[in-house]
């Protein structure tokens, strides 16, 4: 045989041992591809819930974020009055107004907002027992407390630590029903709560004219309300 036939024998068999060396490693990237495409098929779904919740909860964050400003503003703004009248149902709207900007991008007139002015008598109890003098509320589910130097509130509603003898406090309440904007892991409405207090800034505490009677109340006076 002579070398060129040699030689052609010999790059025949390389040629053929390449061709089945190419041929397996076709076979094994279509191999690994269907694997990958299996793992990721699998992966996916894990994967988009992830995202998905990741959203909607950090939504739900940030609605109860905001509304926990939407409260303190509420509770500021009112511990901030300095005039020698009462409070006005003017001014009690201009401060539920101006609190509920605090919300945006989220629709404010679906919130429920309350301002509670409340007093510590000077009696011997500790913590002082607390009335209501004052309560307004405006938007869906906010309910107005009732005022009465009688029945003393809860330290649920007004915690112990807040409480000074003959002092007082303003509430400021606010709720809000959020709903995820897809709707895949946090399903329904989340209703979301928030309140907040503050001592009165330039008063002991903050009068309240009411618009039906023309009286104005600021603080309890035995069992009955007054100036």
């Amino acid at each position: 045989m002579s070398v060129g036939t040699r030689l052609q024998a010999v790059g025949a068999h390389i040629y053929a041992k390449l061709q089945d060396f190419y041929a397996k490693l076709q076979d094994f990237a279509l191999r690994s591809t269907a694997t990958a495409a299996i793992e990721f098929a699998m992966v996916l779904p894990v994967m988009l819930t992830a995202y998905i919740g990741s959203v909607e909860v950090g939504g739900g964050v940030t609605a109860d974020r905001k509304l926990a400003s939407l409260s303190l503003t509420l509770a500021n703004l009112t511990a901030r009055y300095n005039l020698n009248q009462g409070i006005q149902d003017s001014d009690i709207n201009g401060v539920f107004n101006a609190s509920a900007a605090v919300l945006s991008p989220y629709d404010y007139t679906k919130a429920g907002m309350v301002i509670t002015s409340f007093v510590f008598d000077s009696g011997v109890a500790n913590p002082p027992n607390a009335y209501v003098v004052w309560s307004d509320a405006t938007g869906p589910g906010a309910v107005a407390m009732t005022p009465s130097c009688t029945n003393a509130i809860s330290t649920t509603i007004v915690p112990a630590n807040l409480r000074t003898q003959g002092g007082s406090v303003i509430l400021g309440q606010a709720n809000f029903p959020y709903h995820p904007p897809i709707g895949y892991v946090v399903t329904g409405t989340v209703n979301l709560s928030e309140v907040n207090f503050m001592v009165p800034r330039y008063k002991p505490s903050i009068a309240r004219t009411n618009s039906s009677t023309g009286k104005t109340y600021s603080t309890c006076v035995g069992s009955s309300l007054a100036p």
